[in-house]
């Protein structure tokens, strides 16, 4: 190989790594697993879950009955808007929403281990005034 070709082809595959070519931190498709093995199905209209972070969110098109199996399922609390979990979940996602009701867990609720080993150190669920569901969660350390 020629070392043109060789230094382009490593240039590529360094601008490829430096941009996550793409791809996300796995979260997005770790909660649509754990949700569709209780029978939850959810089509998100848009995800974030940056590789340089343990964390992320999807964004689906509210639906009151997906809200309540959600909730039902995995018996999340309602979250007031002065929880400090929340407040940082909600600050380090840099998520702009505005809410009309949120439910949660935190604190690595057994509810979210995962079939790979992992566990989620907190699920919320955020209703937002515009028609939309934001589920948000964290990978736990270790």
């Amino acid at each position: 190989m020629n070392r043109s070709l060789l230094f382009a082809a490593s240039m590529l595959l360094v601008g490829c790594l430096l941009s996550g070519c793409g791809r996300d931190n796995g979260l997005s498709q770790d909660l649509a697993g754990h949700l569709a093995a209780r029978g939850i199905s959810i089509t998100p209209s848009r995800t974030h879950a940056p590789l340089s972070q343990r964390s992320g969110y999807v964004v689906l098109r509210h639906d009151a009955q997906l809200a309540a199996r959600m909730v039902t399922a995995f018996n999340l609390q309602p979250v007031g808007a002065n929880d400090a979990a929340w407040s940082r979940t909600i600050d380090l996602s840099g998520a702009k929403v505005a809410v009309k009701e949120v439910w949660g867990l935190a604190g690595r609720p057994l509810q979210f281990k995962l079939k790979t080993g992992g566990q989620f150190e907190y699920v919320y669920l955020a209703v937002t005034t515009d028609g939309e569901m934001y589920v948000f969660a964290e990978y736990a350390y270790g």
